[in-house]
């Protein structure tokens, strides 16, 4: 079953705070923002009357001691294993069993409970019938462990309950891909959160802030509350267009090898170099969400650029020789994206493209074999590519 949008999820989420909180909560999934946002929202309906205990479990070990110190992103091969502690190591569950000493009711919750839940989850399951009345635990973590039949009953027994959420990532375009950025997910959200933050947008201003600001949600919606300090609050005005935004936006740009190649296949020198920039300045996070490693950059970025330029020689290739530019992605196997290739082809010859794979294989050399840096050499790539500067021989470099 396909996870909902976090939006759909966080309603349900204000629907069991409002209802009241039961035994035992999970809060899961890939994307920490909304988990955060979440907790917030649950913990907000912990009357003032309960004792609330927070625990941050990121530097608990995963059961028999070997696992890694937990975060968002740890993973921790040993959770779940053999030999569960009892309860007398984790004392944080006999207050739920009435209350504190100053309580009748108590609640706790556990932060990034992934290593907890791998220590303790066995422990959990027998003593959850045993809580107090208006007593609770709520656990969030990016994934919870269901290796054992156990843990795995429990968490589909609190799921059919409707005490599960999950959150993923919000998807930047659309499952159609013959569909533009704007109709994205992420795009939207940002329209959607800007609306209820006073900053209503126009889809083209929604997408230029995650062009021009970041992909991560975090800092969408921090940026958002600075325009709405910045130019006002009012839900009734027209939407921002992105004209409007452009002298007030700071600008975190994150991009990737992507982005870069359809800058330089598509002319435009500025998004090519401010590519460039933004890939070393602040990295290029791969599908799991983590940075990737800043050795492995140029490699990637080179060789997508590759992939894509020889592409384009072969679609040019075969539109020079009569094919039909209708014809022309499916000759090809290019499925997504097609209208932007068959137009990349048409935009660019062959003289061009030769003279652009030659380029790419000076930089891969001087990298290589010269040690130069290689955000540098990049740079140097996208001369040879906009201006046409001449690419030195191998001859020319033994002189």
């Amino acid at each position: 079953m396909a996870v909902p949008h976090p939006e759909e999820v966080m309603k349900r989420v204000s629907a069991l705070a409002k209802k009241g909180l039961p035994p035992v909560t999970l809060v899961t999934g890939t994307n920490d923002f909304f988990r955060r946002e979440a907790v917030d929202v649950l913990l907000a309906a912990v009357g003032e009357e309960t004792d609330l205990r927070v625990l941050d479990a990121s530097e608990l070990r995963a059961a028999g001691g070997k696992g890694a110190a937990e975060g968002d992103d740890a993973d921790d091969g040993d959770a779940g294993a053999d030999g569960d502690p009892g309860l007398g190591d984790c004392p944080e569950l006999l207050d739920l069993r009435g209350g504190g000493l100053f309580a009748k009711r108590a609640f706790l919750c556990v932060r990034r409970a992934k290593n907890w839940w791998g220590r303790f989850g066995p422990t959990l399951v027998e003593q959850v019938d045993k809580f107090g009345k208006g007593c609770g635990i709520l656990l969030e973590a990016p994934k919870f462990e269901k290796r054992k039949r156990v843990l795995s009953a429990f968490i589909k027994q609190w799921t059919e309950a409707g005490s599960v959420f999950e959150f993923r990532d919000l998807w930047e375009l659309p499952y159609d891909r013959s569909r533009g950025p704007l109709e994205g997910e992420l795009a939207r959200w940002v329209a959607f959160r800007g609306g209820k933050l006073g900053v209503p947008l126009t889809p083209e201003a929604a997408w230029t802030i995650v062009a021009r600001v970041s992909k991560q949600p975090a800092e969408l919606v921090a940026e958002l509350e600075r325009l709405r300090d910045v130019l006002g609050a009012d839900q009734k005005r027209p939407p921002l267009r992105p004209e409007d935004l452009r002298a007030h936006l700071n600008i975190g740009f994150e991009s990737t090898p992507f982005e870069l190649a359809e800058a330089v296949l598509g002319g435009n020198r500025r998004a090519a170099q401010r590519s460039v920039h933004a890939m070393f300045a602040r990295g290029v996070r791969g599908r799991d969400g983590r940075q990737m490693d800043t050795g492995g950059l140029f490699p990637f970025a080179t060789s997508w650029l590759y992939q894509t330029l020889t592409r384009a020689h072969e679609g040019r290739v075969l539109l020079d020789e009569g094919c039909s530019p209708r014809d022309l992605a499916g000759r090809l196997g290019v499925r997504q994206f097609a209208d932007r290739f068959v137009a990349e082809v048409r935009k660019n010859d062959l003289k061009t493209l030769r003279h652009g794979l030659l380029a790419l294989h000076h930089c891969q050399r001087m990298v290589r074999m010269q040690g130069e840096d290689p955000e540098l050499v990049l740079e140097r790539f996208l001369s040879h590519w906009f201006d046409g500067t001449p690419v030195p021989s191998s001859r020319d470099l033994e002189l």
